[in-house]
Formats: structure tokens, sequence, C-alpha cells
């Protein structure tokens, strides 16, 4: 038998419970910004009765998302009667993704100028310098000196719904933390905007409401997750006209993990040219639209053939996710770097087929290629072969990685790897085979072009075989 003594604890304990499960799912929400008091007046659970349950999730979700997107005024220093508070000559919207201060916005937004000011939501205003900007995916990334800074967690966009509900946050005519929502009206559109050598685009399609100064804000879901950074409208006035475009939260987190860590945005390639499934290609392959990707080059020597894939094969998932069109698989590939393997699930003439495939760099001009396998990155640098190479023997270092290994000890791009270990160089495949023995100190020897000098550079690996 229970007595009331026993009643009267079971229920303190349940109501304990219940305060507790309360405040972690709070915290999860709202630990980017609880680590900044100045930031205390945002978060609240103090909600007038007249909200339901929905709009009480939204408000919520502003009240993270606003304090965590900045207004970004971008000056240029080389224009005439440049002075101390100098020429605003475009602004736009950031997002902070760090409590360190790391801010993510649109490549565009800051191309115009070379001295960026922050304004934060509380009206503080901070210098900013340029971490690295990537043309081809409109990403770019500041870093302003102030800790801990409110930040936003950073969802997986896979998982976004069409018809799911949204919000977006920006600055729009100096309007600054403006909120809108709206839904999720497609996703993986491209619409022939970005720019730079390789343009990726697979926007989220919203009809939440942006306008200029809303470029590199945040989108982001009920949850006060960002989802995607805000880049684009269709219009013919040049105002909102009914839809606007973000870039994906997945693709967003992977450039700036790149151009933080390296610089500059790692792209890796199939080595295949691909089409969205037609109507009209649908007859005449006897393949459904979205049966998937269509396969309609095979690059010689790349990865894509070394694994097997021909013309005529049907790519329809990347490591488990479908891939309808040609962004959705676009998308898929951006997300990894040279050297990564991917499962590639593809059919011929009827039947099912999987691939690993180790991903490559792009191939540059020359047809020479350029070689990011993950063991070369862990040294620190990238490098040239193919065609056009001109060399009777050695490897040429394409790229020297900031801060890495090789860059403490001196090396520099453009350097000729003769030997490594006291054994000949002739393509990277030779300094992987090397490299991968495991030996706890690397001696590269080489040369640099137009120079008979030879040059040594040693590096000592800590953590071999782990």
């Amino acid at each position: 038998m229970i007595n009331k003594r026993d009643l009267l604890l079971i229920a303190i304990s349940v109501l304990c419970s219940m305060g507790l499960f309360h405040l972690l799912y709070q915290s999860k929400n709202e630990v980017a910004i609880s680590e900044s008091n100045a930031w205390s007046k945002f978060v609240t659970n103090s909600y007038p009765d007249d909200l339901n349950s929905n709009d009480i999730a939204f408000v919520k979700a502003a009240r993270i998302g606003t304090p965590a997107v900045v207004r970004i005024a971008v000056k240029n220093s080389t224009y005439e009667f440049w002075n101390e508070s100098g020429p605003i000559v475009s602004s736009g919207s950031g997002v902070f993704i760090s409590k360190d201060g790391f801010i993510v916005t649109n490549h565009h937004v800051l191309a115009a100028g070379n001295k960026f000011e922050i304004t934060t939501a509380d009206k503080k205003k901070y210098a900013a310098v340029l971490v690295g900007s990537d043309e081809s995916t409109d990403v770019a990334v500041l870093k302003i000196e102030k800790t801990p800074c409110p930040f936003l967690t950073i969802a997986n966009s896979d998982s976004v719904q069409v018809g799911q509900s949204v919000i977006a946050i920006g600055n729009p005519y100096q309007l600054n933390s403006t909120v809108t929502g709206g839904i999720v009206s497609a996703k993986g559109r491209a619409i022939e905007l970005l720019k730079g050598e390789f343009p990726l685009e697979s926007f989220i399609q919203t009809d939440a409401v942006f306008n200029e100064g809303n470029s590199g804000g945040a989108l982001i879901n009920a949850e006060g997750e960002l989802i995607g950074i805000n880049t684009a409208i269709f219009t013919k006035s040049g105002n909102f006209e009914g839809y606007s475009f973000a870039i994906p939260s997945n693709i967003v987190r992977k450039m700036v993990s790149d151009i933080i860590s390296y610089g500059k945005v790692q792209r890796a390639m199939l080595g295949v040219g691909i089409e969205d499934i037609t109507d009209r290609l649908s007859k005449r392959i006897g393949a459904e639209p979205e049966s998937g990707v269509y396969v309609n080059r095979v690059s010689k020597s790349s990865a894509a053939e070394k694994a097997g894939l021909k013309t005529g094969d049907i790519i329809n998932k990347i490591n488990g996710v479908d891939v309808f069109t040609y962004p959705h698989l676009q998308e898929q590939i951006a997300l990894f770097r040279p050297g990564d393997i991917v499962n590639v699930q593809y059919v011929r003439e009827g039947k099912r087929y999987d691939a690993e495939i180790t991903l490559t760099s792009p191939v540059a001009s020359g047809n020479v290629i350029i070689r990011s396998d993950k063991e070369l990155k862990a040294l620190g640098m990238e490098v040239r072969e193919g065609f056009g190479r001109s060399l009777d023997a050695g490897v040429i270092v394409h790229s020297i990685i900031s801060k890495s290994q090789l860059n403490l000890a001196g090396m520099e791009s453009g350097f000729i790897i003769l030997e490594l270990n006291g054994v000949d160089m002739n393509k990277a495949d030779d300094l992987i085979k090397e490299i991968n023995k495991n030996s706890t100190q690397l001696v590269f020897k080489g040369i640099y072009p137009n120079s008979n000098k030879s040059y040594e550079y040693k590096i000592i690996r800590q953590s071999v075989g782990m």
C-alpha cells in the first residue's frame, strides 16, 4: 500500500521532473544568447494570454533570432574624399554563428568595399575583418573582436519541408531587426543568379518578405535555428514581389568551415556532366523524370570514371539522400571536400548499382588536376598533376594552407617536391603512398621554379597511427 507521504513524494518528484524537462527544452534553444546578460531582455517565458501555442513558438523564435542578426555597413577606403567615417557603398545583414564573433553573410553584400562596420541589435558598433569570401556560393565570413556573442545554431536544411513556416530576420531599408514570416515554397531552386567559376544554386524558396538590406540575414525555423541565409528576391520592380531565396544552411555550414579553416572553399568534383530528366529526355531514354539525374558525360580520368560510371547512367542518391534535379546533386556534392568518399547510387539499364567514389578537385586550365586528398590536406597542401605539367620529375605544390604544418615549416606554393623521405616523387599518388607509411618525421626535398638551389622542409607528426 502507498501511504499519503509516499504519494506526496511521488507528486513532488513528478513536478520536479516536469520543471527539469521545461528547463532543458528552454536551454536547448536559448543557450546561444544565455551566455550574455546584455541579451537577457530578449529571453522570457512571459507571453500575452491571447497568443496561441503556434504564435508563442514564433515569438520565441524571433526573440532567439533577433539578437544574432547584425547590420553590415560596407565602406571603401579607395574612394576620393575618404575620411574617418567613410562613404557607405552598400549595406546588408549578417548572422552570428559562434560566440567568438564569426559572422556569415553574402559575398555580394561585401564585394564593393574593403572596410566593414557591424551594428548589433543593441545598437553597438564594431569594426569587422574579412575572413574570406566565395563568389560561386555567395557566402562570406566576417569576424569582430567581441565575446560572447549571441549566435544561432545551424540546423540541418535537408530536414526543411515544403509548407513549413519560417521567419526571416534582417535590416531592410535600414529598418534594423525587421522580422517577417512565411512558408517554404520550394527547395532546390536554381535561378541563374550566382557568378564565379563554379556557381552553386540550390536555394530554399520562401514567401517571407525580403527587400534591400535583407541580404545576408537569417532564415530560421520555429525552434530559432538557422536554416538559410537570405540572398535574393524574384522581382521586376526591384522590390519584393512574392518570392525570396535563401542559401540552405548545410551549404552555409560547409562553406563557412572551409573559409575559416583554409581561407577558401574546398571544392569536390565527381567528374560528370549531368542534366535534369525532362519529358523529352524521358521519352528518349525510357526513364521517369523523377527517377534521378541523367549523366550525359563522364570526364576522362575523373573520380566517376575510375568508379565505373558511364554516360547514360542515372544518379538517384548521394550518401542515401535522394537527388532528382541538377541543383539537388550539386548541393549534396558541395557538402564534401576533395579526398572525401561518397556513396553514389545509380541506375543502368534498369539495374541499380552502388559506387564508393573518392572525390577530386576541379580540373583547372590545361587539363591540370588539383589534388586535395585528405592526406595532403592534413599536412596543409594541394598539389598539381596532369597533362601540361612540363616536368621530368617532381610534384608541384599548388597551394599551402595558412597556419598548417607545412606553412609553419616555410614551404610555399610553387615548390616542386622531388623527394619525400628519400623516395623519388613523380605524382600525387607517390606522395600519398609515402605519407601513409606513418613515419614520425617527413622530410620534403625539392626546388622552386627558375632556381637551382635545393630546399628541405621537415615536419614532425606527433599523432602518427592515432
